[in-house]
């Protein structure tokens, strides 16, 4: 992964104060989420701090969660609203059916 040249100003991370480029964070989070790599292995290799890229996953991984409990919460909605529109078709379709045997004798 080719991450930007640019670099932040100093910040503190953790226990340590360095120069981290531009979406390392997310590009970490990445690795460690998506990718399948250990999170002490992209910690040494981008130079980050355990402990804060630990947090950040942490962070990512609850967001993420938050975000999939709304999605279920507004699956069920239209689920609910399907269902009740679905019983109604059911319903009209039978009156039609009974009105169209009513209205159309059979020609036996």
């Amino acid at each position: 992964m080719i991450l930007p040249n640019k670099t932040d100003s100093l910040i503190i991370t953790g226990w340590r104060i360095g120069c981290r480029p531009k979406g390392s964070r997310s590009s970490a989070v990445k690795m460690v989420l998506e990718e399948g790599i250990e999170a002490k292995d992209v910690a040494s290799r981008l130079g980050i701090d355990l402990m804060a890229l630990r947090r950040w996953t942490n962070k990512e991984r609850q967001t993420t969660s938050s975000k999939d409990q709304e999605s279920m919460k507004d699956l069920l909605l239209v689920n609910r609203k399907l269902e009740e529109e679905n019983k109604r078709l059911k319903m009209e379709r039978e009156i039609l059916k009974k009105a169209m045997a009513y209205l159309v004798p059979s020609q036996s």
